[in-house]
């Protein structure tokens, strides 16, 4: 039997003080509405949660409380509160009404409310503007609304700016890294960005390091998938879709009108005749003869996302050993932004950009900034 997530919250390892109860009365409630919970990153969020969500209530007075999950194949909600782990039977088979009806039900509950989006649908990043509109905010790792057509991202900004909801994607890009946080502060107080150059993918830098220490294309990506560094369907990443969707946003923040179509993409792989279960030599051996080549004159395969007044490309470079771009580790991700403030010498932010737990780490701190300025916005912060 499921446990009520607000039992969680209130539970402790020591004795109630006064204290304790006087915040417990002042704790508002935040439901949460996560899509992809049995996904990697879906499921560490929910073990974030179980083991975090006390300490934030106590922290913050910010009770989050997961009032439905859900995904493709069924859909777990209580209007008290799920445990962050519910069973599998927990989840009920999907009706065509379902989502229509949760987001009635939340509007007319009248609890802050936001969606937590884990995972990569564009159907789902379709209904921001439903939501936004109802005063339901959005947080997550979904790159397909920051990444879609210009004229949903100004939609999308102009609903949050006027106070329908929040909107938080910060971990679309770079996963906890500040990275889009860092150029919307350096856009507001006026500094001009000139150029934007990175290691944006934890997949592909974990590929490409694999290969240059002696493993197989193939090898490497089935071994970027298992550790959940990939998307999905790791083609997304190979055919540089993904990396490209970042390099959209990342000029979106820094003020550039860039539609997706306008980005140059040197893929890895063809997406439609290569396969992640099906492999062939001949990729294999493309990429060790290329990586071989890159050693011999004394440099390294990274696959880099850029934008300058040329324009936004995606490519495979091979860049100097010494580069800070061939420094970074696999898993990693690193960001080099020109200003006219910091030109010779750029901005850096690096640190781990893959993975499951970092990532859901990020988004759970886009839900605590999203949950706060949703109870400003009804006058509970």
């Amino acid at each position: 039997m499921s446990v009520p997530l607000p039992r969680l919250i209130a539970s402790s390892r020591h004795a109630p003080t006064l204290r304790d109860a006087v915040a417990a009365v002042r704790r508002r409630p935040v439901d949460l509405l996560l899509a992809g919970p049995r996904g990697q990153v879906g499921g560490a969020l929910r073990r974030l949660l179980a083991r975090e969500a006390a300490g934030i209530a106590a922290r913050t007075g910010v009770a989050l409380r997961l009032r439905a999950a859900f995904d493709r194949r069924g859909m777990a909600q209580d209007p008290a509160g799920l445990d962050p782990f519910p069973a599998a039977a927990a989840f009920a088979p999907r009706h065509p009404r379902d989502w229509a009806d949760l987001v009635e039900q939340t509007v007319d509950h009248g609890t802050p409310t936001m969606l937590v989006d884990c995972t990569a649908s564009e159907s789902l990043a379709d209904e921001y503007a439903g939501l936004l509109a109802v005063g339901i905010g959005v947080a997550g790792a979904n790159k397909r609304a920051g990444a879609g057509s210009l004229a949903r991202w100004t939609q999308l900004q102009e609903l949050a700016a006027n106070g329908g909801a929040p909107w938080r994607y910060e971990t679309t890009v770079g996963a906890a890294l500040p990275v889009l946080s860092t150029l919307r502060a350096l856009r507001l107080r006026g500094e001009r960005i000139l150029a934007i150059e990175g290691v944006l993918s934890g997949s592909l830098s974990y590929v490409l390091s694999r290969l240059h220490e002696g493993a197989s294309f193939s090898g490497s990506v089935a071994e970027a998938r298992a550790k959940g560094y990939t998307e999905p369907d790791p083609r997304e990443d190979l055919a540089a879709r993904d990396l490209a969707r970042k390099i959209v946003i990342l000029a979106r923040e820094a003020g550039v009108p860039v539609e997706a179509d306008d980005v140059a993409i040197e893929p890895l792989v063809d997406p439609v005749a290569w396969s992640p279960d099906a492999p062939d030599g001949a990729t294999d051996f493309r990429w060790r003869v290329r990586a071989d080549d890159a050693e011999a004159r004394g440099r390294r395969l990274v696959a880099v996302a850029s934008w300058d007044v040329d324009g936004a490309r995606v490519a495979v470079r091979d860049v100097p050993q010494d580069s800070p771009l061939a420094r970074v580790r696999a898993g990693e991700n690193l960001l080099r932004i020109r200003t006219e403030f910091h030109d010779a010498l750029p901005l850096l932010i690096g640190g781990p950009g893959a993975g499951p737990e970092v990532t859901a780490a990020g988004v759970l701190g886009d839900i605590l900034s999203a949950s706060r300025a949703l109870l400003a916005r009804r006058g509970g912060g």
